[in-house]
């Protein structure tokens, strides 16, 4: 999940949480109307998250959900 960085079943397009899946951190992005944003409302590219990324022309959304580093995406992060 690009919001928990869970690798649980739940609806993750519908994911509200604010801790992340082992409640060790704050969450760094959140769903909006299905959309992933930063909570600074930064919007971020979801397909980035993805474990095989995703290459387009918007390389500043592409930051890591987790973490907020550029080399990776949410289910690559440690």
């Amino acid at each position: 999940c690009a919001v928990c960085l869970g690798r649980h079943w739940h609806l993750v397009i519908k994911c509200r949480a604010v801790r992340t899946w082992d409640n060790k951190h704050d969450t760094f992005a959140e769903r909006v109307h299905k959309a992933l944003f930063a909570r600074d409302r930064q919007c971020i590219c979801a397909r980035w998250q993805r474990e095989e990324g995703f290459s387009d022309c918007h390389n500043v959304r592409h930051i890591c959900s987790g973490c907020r580093l550029s080399s990776h995406g949410a289910q690559r992060c440690s």
